[in-house]
């Protein structure tokens, strides 16, 4: 229950200008009767109170705060403020203290006093009012009179929005920050349409936004409701399937069943219309099909671009005999023999202006890789062109991995194109990169607004290379860009099907290999492959498991990954967390706790975000390395990745989650020297060939399947339905399509990891 006390500031502890965070020591006032049931936790009238608050509070200013008590195990008793009241702006030493504090420079205490005493206790208003009340006061300049009259106007009107805000249900330092995007009207913006929080704050999804409309009267079926929940069923539906559109007749029945009634069809198509004019989302009525406008520009603009680099005409002052004659020369230099499928590859992509290669694990990608770029350097010797080629991945891990196998610097793709956060590349459509060759490995992983983003930034003379495993699972947001690339059949493709002798012996190869035929090794029973086991078993053999890779040297963080299928359930990525935290990092000091999370020291955890401005992405793993503590308070933690050390604050925590079990959809483009992948039919929705074959590879040395090994059958023999997008197709149009003249920063709306994560708010 709420509790409200009142009091007089004595000190102020501590206060953070930049996110208004204030610890202040309050003169409690004992004789409030509300406080009474209180009064017996006071050894003392002093109460530190923890809070966001509007301004550093003044000595002497008299509040209500609304809160609840903590105990903290240095600090003792202390108070913690969801909200604020300032009472004494009326008082002399209020006043008088407000007046000749830093907010109104040229102002001190003697100016101050006599400003209160010609104007009398309701001074401050007075002069909001009319500002020629200030010419009553002796002595002042025009100045000072300036200063008083603007900074006070301007103060009060914050305060007033600020109050407003905070009675709607919004935090002190949510609201201070919407004050800062909207003015002193923000609440009456929100009021009127609580939904646009979704796009005004960051971390505000529809379901937090909902549950304040519905606080303020909003009715389920209102029109600024609907529009709302059209937009976040239409974008959790894409996000969730992969999908670039969905059809009109599935969206009814979604947003129907939110809105737990049938909605009126016609009302539909009338508000899919409207938010089409909008440019909130893209409708094809004639078809029936509803997208997010970002992803259908992306779609169009891919498509263009794609079609642009394959018209043109590759001019190279090299023969195919000279093709030829330098793939034998990087052999003999390299020490290695190309399979005639490797060589079609390498020369494929010396001579055409777009390539792709595709091929499983073993079939030698990341060797055709470094053959191309070490070919392209003697078939170029003057034109330095190792200088000019791009070698890119979507995930850090894996452009490291390139690093090491080429000796070429590569980076990420996000880096390449200057991310800075949001929607903000510095290189795009009017900003090209210099590249002349690029290379993009694991291009699977890339979706379709990432893939145009990327296209859009090259220049018209760019050879491209794309490689990457067409049978894995595609990128984790909507598109399915290599696959469509493929089979649009427009673009030159090598299937690379020949494993390489290093290869050949691995079994963990060989059953990737099988598991994409559909089916499963006679001996992965016999080979300590696979172990049978029921599920009140699989969490505690896979501890026990984990011990004793660490007893043998492997490392937690960095060698030893568990997959899991699905979020829920006793053998969810959640409970594997719970219970393996509780194994390798039980509590031994302090932790955080975080909804129905607890992050403490030594905790392996991984971004589920891209956050340019840390220098840390969506799926960088990391390891809690401190809880950050402020008077006694934990105010955040700093986990270290590859990338270094990242300051996390308490509100930035669901950027974070647990990672000693990851999604296996988080886990491409990683590899692990022991890879622990768990099979239950309570996974059974999720179970199917790409998702297993994908799991697979992840594994470098080791591999452990635990658990049903019918669950691995049936996964194996289902074959995942082909994602709803139309590349190919736009890629192949005999007419072409309207080229948009630039790539247009429009973001999904903003959708909280929470919308996704089984997490409780």
């Amino acid at each position: 229950m709420e509790t409200k006390i009142t009091g007089t500031v004595n000190s102020v502890i501590y206060y953070n200008e930049a996110n208004n965070y204030a610890i202040i020591s309050l003169d409690v006032n004992i004789k409030d009767m509300k406080l009474a049931q209180a009064q017996e936790k006071l050894l003392t009238k002093t109460l530190s109170v923890l809070c966001y608050i509007d301004r550093k509070p003044l000595v002497g200013e008299e509040f209500a705060f609304f809160g609840e008590f903590v105990t903290d195990k240095r600090y003792g008793l202390q108070f913690k403020a969801r909200a604020f009241e300032r009472f004494n702006e009326r008082t002399q030493g209020g006043v008088i203290a407000f007046l000749s504090s830093g907010f109104f420079p040229g102002v001190g205490k003697r100016t101050a006093t006599k400003i209160y005493e010609a104007l009398g206790p309701d001074c401050l208003n007075l002069i909001e009012v009319d500002r020629a009340v200030l010419d009553r006061v002796p002595g002042l300049n025009a100045r000072q009179k300036t200063t008083i009259y603007e900074n006070l106007t301007s103060y009060q009107s914050n305060r007033r929005a600020l109050v407003d805000l905070l009675n709607i249900g919004l935090t002190v330092r949510a609201s201070l920050k919407i004050i800062k995007k909207l003015g002193y009207s923000a609440a009456a913006t929100i009021r009127e349409n609580p939904y646009s929080l979704i796009e005004l704050a960051e971390g505000f999804g529809f379901k937090r936004a909902d549950r304040i409309a519905m606080t303020l009267g909003i009715a389920p079926d209102s029109e600024i409701r609907v529009r709302a929940l059209i937009r976040y069923v239409l974008n959790t539906q894409l996000f969730a399937s992969g999908d670039v559109y969905m059809s009109e007749e599935d969206l009814y029945h979604k947003v129907s069943a939110a809105l737990g009634s049938d909605y009126f069809r016609d009302d539909l198509k009338k508000m899919l219309r409207s938010l089409a004019q909008e440019n909130k989302i893209y409708y094809d009525a004639e078809h029936g099909d509803v997208s997010e406008i970002a992803l259908y520009r992306a779609e169009v603009l891919l498509a263009e671009k794609t079609r642009q680099f394959l018209s043109r005409t590759m001019k190279t002052d090299y023969s195919e005999s000279d093709i030829a004659a330098v793939i034998n020369a990087v052999m003999e230099k390299n020490a290695i023999e190309y399979t005639e499928k490797q060589k079609e590859a390498i020369a494929a992509a010396l001579s055409s202006a777009f390539v792709i290669i595709t091929g499983g694990p073993g079939t030698g990608k990341s060797t055709i890789i470094k053959a191309i770029i070490d070919c392209l350097d003697m078939l170029a010797p003057e034109e330095n062109i190792r200088e000019k080629i791009a070698l890119l991945a979507p995930t850090g891990k894996a452009a490291k991995r390139l690093r090491e196998v080429t000796g070429h610097p590569a980076v990420t793709i996000h880096k390449y194109l200057g991310y800075e956060g949001g929607s903000i590349y510095r290189y795009g459509p009017n900003n090209k990169v210099e590249a002349k060759v690029a290379i993009i490995d694991e291009f699977s992983m890339v979706d379709v607004l990432l893939a145009a983003r990327l296209f859009s930034a090259f220049a018209d003379d760019v050879r491209i290379v794309l490689v990457g495993d067409a049978d894995q699972l595609p990128s984790v947001s909507p598109g399915d860009v290599l696959q469509d690339m493929i089979i649009c059949q427009r673009i030159p493709t090598v299937r690379l099907d020949k494993i390489h002798r290093q290869a050949e012996t691995s079994s963990i190869v060989s059953l990737a290999h099988a598991i994409n035929r559909g089916s499963i090794p006679y001996n992965v029973l016999k080979n300590n492959t696979f172990f049978r086991l029921p599920d009140d078993k699989v969490v505690g053999a896979t501890c026990d498991i984990v011990a004793k890779a660490m007893a043998k040297g492997m490392n937690l963080i960095r060698d030893i990954q568990v997959l899991v299928p699905m979020y829920k359930g006793p053998l969810g990525i959640n409970a594997i967390n719970a219970a393996m935290q509780e194994r390798f990092n039980p509590l031994r000091s302090g932790e955080i706790k975080h909804y129905n999370r607890a992050f403490r020291v030594n905790d392996k955890v991984i971004q589920l975000v891209n956050r340019s401005e840390k220098r840390v992405m969506n799926g960088d793993v990391g390891q809690i390395v401190s809880l950050k503590e402020e008077d006694g308070e934990y105010a955040g933690l700093t986990v270290a990745f590859e990338s270094g050390n990242v300051d996390y604050a308490l509100d930035e925590l669901e950027d974070l989650a647990h990672a000693y079990a990851i999604s296996i959809h988080k886990a491409q483009g990683s590899e692990f020297d022991l890879v622990i992948v768990l099979f239950s039919n309570q996974h059974y929705i999720m179970l199917k060939r790409k998702l297993i074959y994908t799991s697979v590879t992840r594994a470098k040395k080791y591999l452990i399947m635990l658990g049903n090994i019918q669950a691995l059958h049936y996964g194996t023999s289902r074959v995942e339905t082909k994602r709803k997008t139309r590349l190919s197709k736009r890629i192949n149009s005999a007419t072409g399509m309207e080229l948009l003249p630039e790539f247009e920063d429009v973001e999904m709306v903003n959708l909280s990891p929470y919308d996704f994560l089984d997490l409780e708010k």
